[in-house]
């Protein structure tokens, strides 16, 4: 069930389900080939079908993710770090108070991979009365990895924008996409910051020292069919994940009994 979609008497009824799932991406550079909104797009369509499996209601398209390494190609939204983390516990908090205490957060975007669980080890610094779960949208299991894989017949299915993210716009949109205008070559990793990665050191560098292009990986063996089953195989992992959420008759009592212990 779609938040934006449903009437105030539909969003009563709905809301007793007690979970909101948030579905976040960015606005960045996906190679020269695919939409800006491609995390917000395939993220948001993989959660909302896993809810009309395993009701829950799916908060509309958000944006204010970390994606502060490419500033430098057009289309970027890249907002402050302490906004980001303002504008979600905002977000949380409106959800909880339209009667929501279980938020599941899931990204369709790697940059957001520290971000998130940085923002749910605030949570019991905060004392809210609900609960956030952090996870990935698009994240596959290694035999579901290995299937894509073979179906494809090469083993790199990119990081950024490559065979996996592609495929999966040219299953839900193939009018945003255009595969024959992005070169596949720049989607090759340059050498740059090697000793400093190699020592698992981290700077907010790292990324484009690899991929100044934003592209990583290649698009070329991309098609409808394997983004379907990517599509099919992210759904089903999305619904074991709110079955879970649903499932957790712990969290909610523990928030309780943290803040009682908790010195003030």
């Amino acid at each position: 069930m779609r938040w934006e979609e449903l009437t105030t008497l539909q969003f009563e009824a709905a809301a007793k389900e007690g979970v909101c799932i948030l579905p976040i991406g960015v606005l960045e550079k996906h190679g020269k080939h695919l939409p800006l909104g491609t995390d917000m797009y395939t993220s948001t369509a993989i959660c909302a079908a896993a809810a009309q499996q395993e009701s829950a209601v799916v908060f509309p398209y958000y944006f204010f993710g970390q994606i502060a390494e490419a500033r430098h190609c057009p289309g970027t939204i890249a907002v402050s770090h302490q906004m980001m983390m303002d504008n979600l516990l905002a977000m949380c908090d409106e959800i909880a108070r339209n009667g929501m205490k279980k938020i599941l957060i899931l990204s369709g975007h790697g940059g957001n991979n520290h971000f998130l669980p940085f923002f749910a080890q605030e949570m019991p610094r905060l004392n809210r009365d609900y609960q956030v779960y952090t996870g990935n949208a698009v994240q596959l299991t290694p035999e579901q990895r290995t299937e894509i894989q073979t179906m494809a017949g090469y083993d790199d299915l990119g990081q950024h924008a490559g065979l996996a993210e592609t495929s999966l716009m040219m299953h839900l949109r193939p009018d945003l996409v255009d595969p024959a205008v992005q070169d596949p070559i720049e989607g090759e990793l340059q050498g740059r910051l090697t000793d400093v990665k190699t020592e698992g050191l981290f700077t907010g560098f790292n990324w484009y020292a690899g991929f100044p292009n934003h592209f990583a990986g290649d698009h070329s063996k991309a098609s409808a069919a394997i983004g379907q089953r990517i599509f099919d195989m992210a759904v089903a992992n999305t619904v074991a994940k709110i079955k879970v959420v649903k499932a957790d008759n712990e969290s909610l009592p523990m928030l309780t009994e943290y803040a009682k212990k908790t010195i003030r």
